[in-house]
């Protein structure tokens, strides 16, 4: 008797391929005519799975833009000039989170979702209430009192939708490409 074969890892492929109905990532039956929606016989566990990406996008997005925002305020001098280094990696943090969400789930939605909880995160806590703990306005009065915090801010701030769509852009190919046949 032969051995049983070990499936290979789920490796997503373009959603042309495969036979018509079948999922282009497991091959299993897609439950119905349209693209990725749900079955119309009820409940499905491409739904459940639909459920917990976004779910894990919402963490995920969530965890990076609190870390994100924490981590921005840092700079340095390099002369009369100001080095918003903490913005940077807070982008590449929340780059990187996105990214491999995407990646993970094979679903470009997915790291829109993660970048869409990341700034909606850093907006919630630069309106804080308090000492203006997480966000300093930009302007000419803090560009000349305060020229750290307030370009690091809009470093974060506007570069976090930036960053967010490149990424996508990015993720594009690698999620085309189609899966390595034996």
């Amino acid at each position: 008797m032969p051995a049983p074969e070990v499936p290979g890892p789920r490796v997503p492929t373009s959603a042309g391929s495969g036979p018509p109905g079948r999922s282009p990532v497991s091959g299993a039956p897609s439950g119905g005519a349209s693209s990725g929606g749900a079955p119309s016989g009820g409940a499905s566990s491409g739904g459940a799975h639909r459920w917990r990406t976004a779910l894990g996008a919402v963490l995920i997005g969530a965890g990076a833009g609190i870390l994100g925002t924490v981590l921005h305020p840092h700079f340095a001098w390099l002369g009369e000039a100001v080095v918003p280094w903490g913005a940077v990696l807070a982008l590449l943090l929340v780059a990187s989170a996105q990214l491999w969400w995407t990646l993970r789930s094979s679903l470009a939605w997915a790291g829109g979702v993660t970048a869409i909880a990341a700034f909606s995160i850093a907006l919630v806590l630069s309106s804080w209430p308090g000492l203006d703990t997480f966000a300093v306005a930009l302007n000419e009065y803090t560009l000349r009192v305060v020229p750290g915090p307030a370009i690091s801010g809009a470093v974060w701030l506007w570069g976090l939708p930036v960053v967010a769509v490149l990424t996508m852009v990015l993720a594009q190919p690698v999620l085309r490409v189609p899966a390595p046949r034996d």
